[in-house]
């Protein structure tokens, strides 16, 4: 049985040596690979080491491997397909001098000299040693048969002798195991290149012997001293430390070329994005298939921190494309749709960075369109896609209709609306292309015919208007005539509400737009309406001033409640998207809204520019002015509220980029989640998919939710852990199960903590006493379980407090919360509920704090409701709270007694 189990192992190294890549096996994993005990495999394994069937390391945890007699070579194959430096992205940049070099070490005669290529991990070393050698067979310095042999040092470097007897070979005898001669790769590199990666894991000895080999020509095999064998080979090394550091100075002094690769944070913008480009085309050829890729997915993967460089983009994209891969099959489409959804978290932390670097971002990455990546070999070609060229420009005009149709708007209206819209979609469309254009890019998309006939038609309107047209308007114009042939052939309409106003405006370029219309017709065979005419005609006076392509913006009006408010808001906003077309209007607590009204519809009158206006407002009579404005102007206007700083961001950014406000107010509101009363508080990972969260809830809007996340991060410490906390305000149970449900399709909700149970479905709710017990954080989160809360409860929430709360002095606040308390347990006969009183406490120090801010006090919409049953609780509450309101020289109005109310109510008998 003995003798079996021994071959069992020597046939199990050999294996994991061959098809692994193993430099040997500890003894555990043996035993539990073969189903031996330990202690008779560690038997069974000093005997074989004693017999010198095997080798042992010295290292910690010992492993064992059959001697190298019998051990393939572990060197590294060259690439499928020759490399050259002409294919490096950054030949003429970043890796120029890197290039020169290279081409200078292998030139030098007679044989070039030894080199070493110096950089971080995963810069593309041993790619760069392959083009090395590639260029020496391209210039005969080597014949083609010559070998090029990589070996990696680490492999072996827990096992000295090992690597001496792979890099030298070996003599029979040489160390135990050693039973036969074998030759070692330095043979096997013999007039060729022989690379060595990781060359600062080589033992001293080693250096020692390969610069006897770059002296003399000669080594000698391990346990061959006096046998000498010759060689003629060049050396090229790779290492990511310093050599100075690292390696003997007899051996550095003897390689004299060093070259040194940069980082990937040390290359231009530009490189990168082309290595991006690079990247996805080869996924698009490995699938067989067109990848789509959003414009945030390339800003993210341009900026985030690539510790591991170019090695490591390739991977982190390999991994995106493999998530849309999935997401492909089981939708069963034919594309793949790559998102930042597909990515790991560190890739989406890129968008952090975006402010600081988007000047120079935006001029690689433009709008929010998709990139096309196609499996065409020899074209793979970058498309820019946009929502226009994806829907055409009919399309979009259709779903505005349809929207109007769906409103109940009159047909009369919706064609006196669509007659001022159709402008704005025009430039919209026109803005959207390049300001250059590739006419084999173009070609992917039109067929050249239609291209050269416009090019032709161009060029005679140019004479005859005596105007030279845009690359833009020859782009747009290109798919604009190649859609509405597809559209005329289907039979399917045309209608411009504004073709009456567009003849009249422009009676030279619609005679043109008409002869060319009829030319269209004739080679085609179709009957082009004068609504299309029409269309064409508006293509050629876009151009008719250059201020038509730079056309107004929609001008964003944020209105909120407060001294500055909204003014801190558009401050921050502007600095930010470096826009002019943002305006505050801060309203004072006690400006009446009729004041308020007129002060707004003059601001936007003053300062309207003709492509409408967005109000971002925060509650109350804000939210009905849009209407009343839109009535009494004129003008477009579109009304969100529940507005935050990052909402006021998104707009400006978005009217940069689609000046129709309908579009860019309907494309927010489907991000649900830019509507929490708490966005401005929560990092920009909210937009990101497969997080886990916990919610903390508050009923009110007094930052009671804030405080809640702020004591869950600080007991959890869930920095350090895949786990955010999002804070909500919302008092409407339907709202909030809506807002939940949108939530749980991009995240994983754990839990619910606050001070009133929502009760939603298959979402577990958590007091916040359970902050404060190491069982209720069990509870929270299984994963989590090591905070220590011996303190009493209520202590530790005022001690949270105190550093929240640093202008009040929190023992005072104590003793009248307690005061406060007692009477209503004594009036009310309320019941000790240590979730509700935490709650409770949370509750009023925040509203303190808000008074004293002078902040407006959120509107209960449930008051008319409880005041017909509770208006005995009520009037407890509002006399027993007298005295707080005397100390803080403060006044809780009916809205804050009734949220009281709310957060006691299931205390009641």
């Amino acid at each position: 049985m003995g003798r079996k189990n021994e071959v069992l192992i020597i046939e199990y190294l050999e294996k994991s040596a061959e098809k692994q890549g193993k430099t040997g096996c500890s003894t555990n994993e043996i035993a539990a690979a073969l189903g031996i005990k330990r202690s008779n495999i560690s038997a069974l394994l000093n005997s074989l080491h004693k017999s010198g069937k095997l080798i042992k390391s010295i290292s910690r945890p010992v492993l064992y491997a059959v001697p190298p007699h019998t051990i393939s070579l572990p060197t590294e194959t060259l690439s499928e397909e020759p490399l050259n430096f002409n294919m490096l992205i950054g030949k003429n940049k970043s890796l120029q001098k890197c290039i020169q070099r290279a081409k200078a070490a292998i030139l030098y005669p007679p044989r070039g000299l030894h080199t070493i290529i110096l950089g971080p991990t995963g810069v593309g070393k041993t790619m760069f040693a392959e083009m090395m050698y590639h260029f020496s067979i391209e210039n005969n310095i080597f014949p083609s048969s010559a070998p090029f042999i990589a070996f990696n040092c680490a492999d072996y470097a827990n096992n000295p002798q090992l690597l001496l007897a792979y890099l030298f070979g070996c003599k029979k005898g040489a160390f135990t195991g050693a039973d036969r001669d074998k030759p070692g790769i330095v043979a096997k590199a013999d007039g060729g290149i022989l690379f060595l990666d990781e060359v600062h894991r080589l033992p001293p000895e080693g250096q020692e012997m390969l610069f006897y080999l770059i002296d003399k020509g000669l080594y000698s095999p391990l346990g061959d001293v006096d046998n000498k064998k010759t060689c003629d080979l060049l050396i090229i090394c790779s290492t990511t430390e310093d050599i100075e550091q690292s390696l003997l100075t007899t051996f550095t002094r003897r390689i004299p070329m060093n070259i040194f690769i940069p980082a990937l944070k040390d290359r231009t913008h530009e490189e990168r994005l082309h290595l991006i480009y690079e990247f996805f085309k080869t996924e698009s050829r490995r699938i067989g298939r067109e990848i789509l890729v959003s414009a945030n997915v390339l800003r993210a993967l341009l900026l985030y921190v690539c510790k591991g460089n170019v090695g490591q983009l390739k991977s982190d994209i390999q991994f995106g494309c493999a998530n849309a891969f999935l997401k492909c099959i089981s939708s069963k489409k034919k594309f793949l749709d790559v998102h930042m959804s597909d990515f790991s978290s560190h890739v989406k932390q890129g968008l952090l960075l975006y402010k600081k670097e988007s000047l120079i971002i935006d001029c690689l990455v433009k709008g929010d369109g998709q990139t096309s990546f196609t499996p065409n070999k020899s074209k793979s070609l970058i498309v820019k896609h946009d929502d226009f060229l994806l829907n055409t420009f009919y399309e979009q005009i259709e779903k505005r209709i349809q929207y109007l149709q769906k409103q109940g708007v009159d047909e009369n209206d919706i064609k006196f609306t669509m007659s001022f819209d159709i402008e704005n979609y025009f430039k919209k469309f026109i803005r959207n292309f390049k300001d250059t254009f590739n006419t084999d890019e173009l070609s992917q998309l039109v067929d050249e015919s239609l291209i050269s006939l416009i090019k032709r038609f161009f060029k005679t309107s140019s004479l005859e208007l005596h105007r030279a047209f845009s690359a833009k308007v020859f782009y747009g114009l290109c798919l604009h005539i190649n859609s509405s042939i597809e559209r005329i052939k289907q039979s399917k309409p045309i209608i411009n509400h504004n073709i009456g106003q567009i003849i009249d405006k422009n009676p030279v370029e619609y005679k043109i737009a008409l002869d060319f219309s009829k030319e269209l017709g004739r080679i085609y065979n179709i009957h082009v309406p004068v609504d299309e005419v029409g269309f064409i005609t508006m293509f050629l006076s876009i151009d008719n001033t250059n201020s038509e392509l730079n056309s107004a913006l929609p001008i964003i009006v944020v209105a909120t409640h407060g001294r500055s408010t909204a003014s801190s808001m558009v401050e921050v906003a502007a600095n930010l998207v470096q826009v002019d077309n943002l305006y505050a209007y801060d309203m004072a607590m006690d400006k009446s809204p009729t004041i308020a009204y007129e002060e707004i519809k003059n601001l936007i009158i003053k300062k309207h520019q003709g492509a409408g206006i967005i109000l971002l407002v925060d509650m109350g009579a804000l939210t009905m002015f849009g209407e009343l404005l839109r009535e009494e102007t004129g003008f477009e206007i579109q009304t969100l509220d529940m507005v935050s700083t990052l909402l006021v961001i998104e707009c400006a950014r978005k009217s940069v980029i689609d000046t129709n406000i309908f579009d860019i107010c309907e494309d927010i509101k489907s991000n649900k989640l830019l509507f929490s009363k708490y966005t401005d508080s929560i990092t920009h990972t909210l937009s990101l998919k497969n997080d886990n969260i916990i919610i903390a809830l508050c009923t009110t809007g007094e930052g009671s939710a804030l405080k809640i996340k702020t004591l869950l991060e600080d007991k959890l410490h869930l920095d350090e852990k895949n786990i955010q906390v999002l804070p909500m305000s919302i008092n409407d149970k339907n709202q909030l199960t809506s807002k939940i449900n949108s939530l749980s399709k991009q995240k994983n909700i754990i839990a619910v903590v606050g001070s009133i149970n929502p009760k939603l479905y298959n979402i577990p709710f958590f007091s916040i006493a359970e902050i404060f017990n190491e069982y209720g954080l069990q509870n929270i989160i299984a994963a989590i379980s090591k905070i220590k809360t011996n303190s009493d409860a209520y202590e530790q929430v005022f001690a949270a407090m105190q550093s929240e709360f640093q202008e009040m002095d929190i023992n005072h606040y104590r003793n009248i919360f307690f005061d406060f308390l007692n009477k209503l347990q004594k009036k009310l006969n309320m019941h000790n509920d240590s979730d509700v009183t935490i709650g409770l406490i949370m509750h009023l120090i925040c509203a303190i704090s808000r008074m004293h801010r002078q902040e407006a006090s959120p509107t209960c919409i449930y008051k008319n409701h409880l005041e017909e049953q509770y208006s005995f609780e009520f009037a407890i509450i509002k006399s027993s709270i007298e005295k707080m309101e005397k100390f803080y020289q403060i006044s809780f109005s009916d809205d804050e007694i009734w949220y009281i109310f709310q957060i006691i109510e299931n205390t009641l008998s």
